[in-house]
């Protein structure tokens, strides 16, 4: 076994042996930066914190702003620009990069949404022969049915934008004594009274947002990491039972909604509009109400395999939770 290891890291550069490795969101030490750029604008804008990823196929990144800023209507202004991933404590300026189009803008209240896909992704966090030795694999590698395959440049697209880690919540749909529970990781704030998010057309997870229009989205510690992969299946359920799930004794304010019972905060959403691309529905929301349950909680997040490796072989301290 420790040769067969030693074999794979000298051919693939990986040791760690899942594609998505969950964490505490946000205590990683010497995070990536991300940083907007546009040559022709001279602009250079820290997007690390208000950007959102909401979909991989395509890649879909959103860019909130409030309208008053003047960042806002210089980037508007062009339907080209670039997302460089930077890790200044260990002088490297640009470890990854992706290059972003312009999609669509939803202007909601005194905020703006700007929407991008992605055009191309290149990236250091392997070097290049493992990289292609990995790209190797890949065209061989059979896919679950339950996968969505991504094809070209398209993975190491998402490969980079999961080397921020995205925080896994829990989504609560209800019809009187019936709910639904699933995780998403495709949303984030679009300001202090709004919120995005994405999930895919088909899905029956998707239907019951369109349909009941009312959820609450609940962040969780790092300690529930297998019960949130393991709600994924709920992604094609229909509603169930209350009891069916593993729920926190405390309610949600306003919707009555029940709550995971790993709770670390929650907001309770109204959709007030969606859009279709890709494979994607990304829904926008009004917030009704936001409430942290447990301040001193770090929450559950995941990153990709190949930014976990590049961690570990610069030796950053990084605590994996494998399932």
């Amino acid at each position: 076994m420790m040769l067969r290891n030693t074999i794979k890291k000298i051919l693939t550069g990986l040791t760690i042996p899942q594609e998505y490795i969950c964490l505490r969101s946000k205590e990683l030490s010497c995070p990536l930066a991300v940083i907007l750029t546009h040559d022709d604008l001279k602009l250079t804008l820290d997007v690390t914190q208000s950007h959102l990823f909401l979909g991989y196929r395509p890649l879909i990144l959103g860019l909130p702003f409030k309208i008053s800023d003047p960042h806002y209507h210089a980037v508007r202004s062009t339907n080209q620009l670039s997302l460089r991933f930077e890790c200044a404590e260990l002088n490297l300026p640009s470890l990854a990069k992706l290059r972003m189009e312009k999609i669509d803008e939803k202007i909601i209240g005194e905020e703006a949404v700007l929407i991008y896909k992605g055009m191309h992704g290149e990236h250091l966090l392997l070097n290049s022969f493992h990289q292609w030795v990995n790209r190797q694999r890949e065209k061989t590698r059979k896919q679950s049915s339950n996968n969505v395959s991504l094809p070209g440049n398209l993975i190491d697209q998402v490969r980079i934008a999961y080397s921020v880690p995205r925080t896994i919540s829990i989504i609560t749909v209800r019809d009187n004594h019936l709910i639904n529970m699933f995780p998403t990781d495709l949303h984030g704030p679009a300001g202090e009274n709004f919120y995005a998010g994405s999930l895919r057309l088909g899905g029956l997870a998707n239907d019951q947002i369109e349909k009941y229009r009312q959820v609450v989205i609940s962040e969780v510690e790092p300690s529930f990491y297998k019960q949130a992969y393991t709600l994924g299946k709920n992604h094609m359920r229909e509603l169930q039972l209350e009891s069916e799930f593993p729920l926190h004794s405390r309610r949600s304010k306003n919707f009555n909604f029940p709550l995971p019972n790993a709770i670390t905060s929650y907001r309770e959403l109204k959709k007030i509009d969606s859009f279709d691309y890709g494979i994607h529905r990304l829904h926008l929301y009004e917030v009704i109400h936001r409430q942290m349950v447990q301040d001193d909680k770090p929450s559950l997040g995941h990153i990709h395999q190949y930014y976990a490796q590049w961690r570990l072989d610069q030796r950053l301290p990084t605590a994996m939770l494998l399932r």
